[in-house]
């Protein structure tokens, strides 16, 4: 089992985090921790912790990226099952070892689970436990928990479809995300949320938010539909747009404070997604309301705004006024 621990500047965080991994009652572990040029004192952290432990792989490079460091880390692996922990986080004793229980038990190709979003202190913000995932029916918690932390995967399919992520845009699960659950004919639930999320000003939710909306996933997100579109989705084509629409309406929320160009920019890309990929999008029946799927009430009302929206030529005029 390889677990790939990107850290950047998380010197306060990332010997809490390394800790909960050395610790695991799963011990046939390969560590690949990638310092992503650090400046603060993350390294020497690492570096006193990698000569504690064997099992720890550390890679160095200059600044780059997470997406930029777990690819690195892909590089190096070489378990047969992967999955992410970033440097700010911790996960419980017995995450990788009930991952792995489902995974071998299942004889899933990906097993997703949940997490708990905590403050600093330890206290619990949230708790998000996955419900069911049944193939061609309910398979909405692919996207209602698209993070890459939440997710372990068997190496090979990285492998063998070369997989990686989109370096210099931010959102880079959610594309990932979506290659693997239109390929992957075995997904499994575990209902845990032994992840542990921790909610700070540097951390992933917040500093994404402040980013420039030119780094949305604008070339991640269509290179996967093209490859999906050339290997086929295995599972239900309806599910797998509903998830690309699920991305963009995600983006919306994101470019809150974008500029009148980013603006055009998001509504033009929606557009032309829609147009060229699925034009259809609008006859989806889980794109209705009341499609009885899993997914929170304001979510699907998302979903259909942005393509009656779309369908109407008012975009453009609808970002402006939900992204001032």
């Amino acid at each position: 089992m390889s677990i790939i621990i990107p850290v950047y500047n998380n010197d306060r965080f990332v010997e809490k985090c390394i800790r909960s991994v050395v610790e695991q009652t799963y011990n046939n572990l390969q560590i690949i921790i990638v310092n992503d040029g650090s400046t603060d004192g993350s390294y020497d952290i690492i570096k006193r912790l990698a000569e504690e432990d064997c099992r720890i792989d550390v890679i160095n490079q200059e600044n780059k990226g997470v997406s930029a460091a777990r690819n690195a880390g892909l590089e190096h692996a070489k378990g047969d099952y992967l999955t992410f922990v970033d440097g700010d986080d911790y996960i419980s004793s017995d995450y990788i070892y009930n991952l792995m229980q489902c995974a071998l038990e299942n004889h899933a190709e990906m097993v997703i689970t949940g997490l708990t979003m905590v403050r600093l202190d330890e206290s619990v913000v949230r708790r998000i436990i996955p419900g069911e995932y049944i193939r061609f029916e309910h398979e909405e918690w692919t996207f209602r928990l698209s993070a890459v932390a939440a997710h372990m995967y068997e190496t090979e399919l990285w492998r063998r479809h070369n997989v990686r992520f989109h370096e210099g845009e931010r959102g880079e699960d959610m594309p990932v995300s979506l290659f693997f659950s239109g390929i992957c004919e075995r997904i499994s639930i575990l209902q845990k949320a032994d992840y542990y999320y921790v909610q700070h000003e540097e951390s992933a939710m917040h500093s994404f938010k402040k980013q420039d909306k030119s780094f949305l996933p604008y070339n991640a997100l269509e290179s996967t539909i093209v490859c999906l579109k050339n290997v086929g989705v295995r599972n239900s084509k309806d599910f797998h747009e509903l998830f690309v629409l699920r991305i963009m309406a995600s983006m919306i929320n994101i470019a809150k404070g974008a500029t009148k160009e980013e603006i055009r920019d998001l509504s033009e890309y929606i557009h032309r997604i829609i147009a060229e990929y699925y034009p259809e999008c609008g006859k989806n029946p889980y794109t209705r309301i009341n499609s009885g799927l899993d997914i929170p009430f304001m979510q699907r009302v998302a979903v259909k705004v942005l393509i009656s929206a779309d369908k109407r030529g008012v975009l453009f005029s609808l970002l402006k006024f939900m992204c001032r």
